[in-house]
């Protein structure tokens, strides 16, 4: 496991976007300002590593910022071509990949 800066907050502990109060506690780090992620990882690719799809937290990477890489050998998604968006609505994660970009070769 990595210990990694929180992409959703950008390390500060709080809300980003305030949703709640400017005092809200960040709902991924929950005040911790890091989150761990399983080693190798690689940038989320449904949210471009920020953690968040609008104001929501990413569904993909659960708002680290981050997905784990598998042991397995992988390819990149032929439905969203490795950008881990549902065609039909950017905001959606890919069904067959789950907004991770790619699936496990074979």
């Amino acid at each position: 496991m990595s210990e990694i800066t929180c992409s959703f907050c950008g390390g500060a502990g709080k809300d980003p976007f305030g949703i709640m109060s400017w005092q809200s506690v960040g709902s991924v780090s929950n005040v911790k300002r890091v989150v761990d992620v399983p080693k190798p990882y690689r940038a989320c690719p449904h949210c471009e590593g920020t953690g968040a799809i609008m104001t929501f937290t990413c569904t993909s990477c659960s708002g680290k910022g981050y997905v784990p890489l598998p042991s397995e050998p992988i390819v990149t998604c032929q439905d969203c071509n490795g950008s881990g968006d549902d065609s039909s609505n950017s905001y959606l994660d890919c069904l067959k990949c789950r907004g991770k970009g790619f699936i496990i070769a074979g």
